[in-house]
């Protein structure tokens, strides 16, 4: 069954094809490009706009910025549908500024979100991205250097974000996990 943004972005790549066949790329790039743009802008306006209502709105735009860019770079477990996504990583996003943290957790909970990236990363990416898997050493190394400058930052927002997309790296199954 297709969702909601699947269907809304075949069709809108079917209409940007039809509207210049030459210069544009295949309906299947154009979908998979714009799937990707719909289902993060509607995350991340879900939780803002929660995030608003609940006075948290600047720490809702920071907990979701910096699980966003980690998981950019390291991959992921993926949800079975768009929407069970959305909500998950929406709740993330605005509960992630309500749990307190400080002092010697902060440094914890860090380590162990660099001790994750540096074992799974990148993980569960090559059906999601379209990049040579010569580049995965590279996004193994930028996500250490983004869970590292959290030690630099010492800001619980991002290190919470970054702890919770550390987690979605966890696989067993050796197949899924990238080198």
């Amino acid at each position: 069954m297709k969702s909601l943004i699947d269907a809304i972005a075949t069709k809108l790549a079917v209409k940007i094809k039809e509207a210049n066949p030459e210069e544009t790329a295949s309906v299947e790039v154009m979908k998979f490009a714009l799937f990707g743009i719909i289902h993060n802008t509607l995350t991340f306006a879900t939780a803002l706009i929660v995030g608003l209502c609940l006075g948290q709105l600047l720490e809702t735009l920071l907990a979701a910025f910096s699980f966003m860019i980690l998981r950019f770079v390291s991959g992921g477990y993926h949800f079975k549908t768009p929407l069970s996504c959305l909500l998950f990583s929406s709740f993330v996003f605005v509960l992630i500024p309500f749990i307190p943290m400080q002092g010697t957790s902060v440094i914890i909970i860090n380590s162990i979100s660099l001790i994750l990236v540096l074992l799974f990363a990148p993980s569960n990416i090559r059906e999601h991205i379209r990049v040579s898997e010569k580049f995965f050493p590279i996004f193994k190394v930028i996500s250490a250097l983004l869970v590292g400058a959290g030690f630099l930052l010492d800001n619980p927002i991002i290190i919470l974000a970054f702890f919770v997309q550390s987690i979605t790296l966890i696989t067993f199954k050796k197949e899924v996990n990238n080198p």
